[in-house]
């Protein structure tokens, strides 16, 4: 029974997240309608409620900045049924009517519930046995139009990249030789948070629901789960067995130095290898093979800018510079940022120097870095009673969703908006039933690593269910929706020699009292 507390059965079930992809969404947009103009051709653009510049920029491949040059009337806001010029040479999106090319399901129906159970178990694969998670069977479904995914590649057409089933190797810190001194029944509270088995535990678990949501639709799976600790020998000896060396993708939660010998070891052996928790850019460093999923701090700001051009581009941005904060060039990065992206930008030394640069016209946007309780408390007081004689929003960076008692009438009062690499949309309908099915299986709520480990693992065997294992060269523009982590690979540097960093970043606001997701 104690065993059961800490490696709960595993059932099979499935749920669907939305999957319309970022290029469909384009090609929806994409006009096909042209008009002459002074001797040029045009795509004409009618605006749809809903549509942002930076979508629309987007959709024909071009500038934000030269869809304003050549039309200036949406400086004054985009509005439903205006019309747009858009140079036809300007347009990088292959035409909707002529590109037959798909990039993820084109399924319109979620996957119905599998209701039978797997017997999967951790300690087995852990004593270097393969877990038993169903016997592939001999050939792929034929297609079903409500429960099946149809395959497609339109980076390639090399049919023989993909396979009839695939080999996946998980490896997580599961301290298996602790579970023996566990007992539930005589630990306190205190002693329970500090056990080592349960703290990546739900990383498996939403990983495993999204294995047997995507083998419903199709999907054929030979999982190898390892329990890998600090120990390198270990680890070293791990990279020996048959099955490792022939795996077609490896997730591995490992600590730096063991991450190290299995990012050699995938390199070496061409095997693709996603690294979920690394801060770290230094990872992806002359490996093409290494995936970052967490998104770094120098994307962060791109991504802050690029929001803030597509939405706030006529306020006045206030950088509110804090001589206490870790990162003493943070500021002046966003700086360079926004004034690439010709945003109104102002870099104010202090709390004082940003409240005397107030503007009474226009939205005053003001960005502060704080790691800090008292600070981050005394600068939303501050502002709060400024909030009546100027239009102000605030954006607080990094993590202030972790700091403590910020007042819920501050955060609203001054339309708080946050920057995070994940946000959990509770209202969503697809997080609704992962939820559901998560505390059905489990019998406790998802923490944000099973969030985690389901998202990673639906959209990864996603992406090898629709390019085989060519996936890595049609990732930068494979998109799926999940349900906290959206991904945004970027290789790095842009060199064929580097792997790829995850970019995407989410922004949210308080509203209502409510967390509003808004990109």
């Amino acid at each position: 029974m104690k065993k059961l507390l800490i490696f709960l059965a595993l059932f099979a079930a499935s749920i669907s997240l939305s999957a319309q992809t970022y290029q469909e969404q384009l090609k929806a947009i994409h006009s096909n309608v042209v008009e002459q103009k002074d001797g040029k051709s045009y795509y004409v653009h009618i605006v749809k409620k809903g549509q942002t510049l930076y979508m629309i920029s987007k959709a024909y491949g071009i500038e934000v900045n030269d869809i304003i040059a050549g039309n200036p009337v949406v400086k004054e806001g985009l509005k439903a049924d205006q019309k747009l010029y858009i140079p036809q040479s300007a347009s990088a999106i292959p035409h909707p009517a002529t590109d037959n090319a798909h990039q993820a399901t084109d399924n319109p129906h979620p996957p119905t519930i599998n209701q039978q159970p797997s017997t999967a178990n951790p300690r087995n694969a852990a004593a270097g046995q393969q877990p038993q998670t169903g016997k592939p069977r001999p050939s792929s479904p034929k297609p079903d139009s409500t429960a099946s995914v149809r395959l497609a590649i339109p980076c390639g057409s090399d049919t023989s990249a993909r396979h009839k089933t695939y080999k996946l190797v998980l490896m997580l810190p599961l301290y298996l030789e602790e579970v023996e001194a566990m007992n539930p029944e005589t630990a306190t509270d205190s002693a329970i948070e500090n056990w080592n088995s349960l703290k990546y535990l739900p990383f498996y678990e939403g990983f495993v629901l999204a294995v047997d949501s995507l083998r419903k639709q199709g999907l054929h799976l030979v999982l190898y789960v390892y329990d890998v600790g600090k120990d390198t020998l270990r680890t070293q000896h791990l990279l020996k067995k048959a099955e490792v060396k022939s795996a077609d993708l490896i997730i591995g939660l490992l600590f730096n130095k063991n991450f190290q010998i299995v990012a050699k070891f995938a390199h070496e052996n061409r095997i693709p290898i996603i690294n979920p928790l690394s801060e770290r850019s230094e990872i992806i460093r002359d490996n093409e093979m290494v995936f970052k999923t967490n998104p770094s701090r120098n994307s962060l700001l791109e991504s802050l800018a690029s929001y803030m051009q597509k939405s706030m581009y006529r306020a006045q941005i206030l950088i509110v510079r804090n001589g206490q904060f870790k990162d003493k060039d943070i500021a002046d990065k966003l700086k360079k940022e926004c004034l690439e992206r010709n945003l109104n930008v102002i870099l104010a030394e202090g709390q004082d120097m940003a409240i005397g640069k107030l503007a009474k016209s226009k939205e005053n946007v003001i960005v502060a870095f704080a790691d800090n309780n008292a600070y981050a408390l005394d600068l939303m007081r501050r502002f709060y009673e400024l909030r009546n004689d100027y239009n102000i929003s605030l954006i607080g960076l990094p993590d202030w969703e972790q700091i403590e008692g910020l007042e819920t009438d501050f955060l609203n009062g001054l339309n708080t908006h946050l920057v995070s690499p994940s946000f959990v949309d509770y209202s969503n309908a697809g997080v609704k039933k992962l939820v559901s099915l998560y505390q059905q299986r489990y019998k406790a709520d998802p923490e944000p690593l099973a969030f985690q480990g389901f998202d990673l693992g639906y959209y990864f065997l996603s992406a090898m269910m629709n390019f085989g294992k060519a996936f890595p060269k049609c990732i930068q523009n494979f998109r799926l929706k999940t349900s906290q982590t959206n991904f945004e690979f970027v290789r790095g540097n842009s060199s064929a020699n580097n792997g790829f960093e995850n970019h995407y970043w989410s922004v949210y606001k308080y509203e209502g009292f409510k967390l509003l997701k808004l990109n």
